[in-house]
């Protein structure tokens, strides 16, 4: 009797893998009228001049700017007229939005010392330079950004 009961359930277990196989492939077949489904998150290229200037309107050297939840891109330094340039794709970007950037002193009492801050830059449609390709990439940003920071 446990002999025919475990072939039993073997049987079931068996069929009801072949079962759930089956439907899990049918699923996205074009076959039954859906077609592939598509995963992912929305991009957006980005290109952003920056300025760092301090409280007098003086640009400040080797300053850290960095785009947080950037992909792609690396940080970079101001340089001797407080600019800085960054570039690459940004993920989970819709419609109107907000970017983080932030400005951290790497380079101690070298230019002075600046207190690290975050800023939130806002981006809008007018900002956009190109549209996407109508999957995930929305397109591409190009801005100029300005940010003052503070001398300790």
């Amino acid at each position: 009797m446990k002999r025919v009961y475990l072939s039993v359930r073997s049987l079931l277990s068996a069929g009801a893998s072949l079962l759930l196989g089956w439907l899990g492939f049918a699923s996205c077949t074009e076959s039954l009228g859906g077609g592939m489904a598509e995963y992912g998150t929305p991009t957006v290229d980005y290109e952003f001049k920056v300025r760092v200037t301090d409280q007098d309107a003086k640009p400040v050297e080797g300053l850290q700017v960095d785009l947080l939840n950037g992909r792609g891109d690396k940080k970079e330094l101001t340089d001797a007229q407080g600019k800085a340039e960054l570039e690459g794709s940004y993920t989970g970007f819709r419609g109107n939005h907000g970017v983080i950037l932030e400005v951290k002193d790497i380079d101690g009492e070298k230019n002075g010392i600046i207190a690290d801050q975050r800023d939130t830059i806002d981006i809008k449609e007018s900002d956009f330079v190109s549209k996407g390709s109508g999957n995930w990439n929305n397109g591409k940003v190009k801005k100029e950004i300005e940010i003052q920071v503070e001398r300790k």
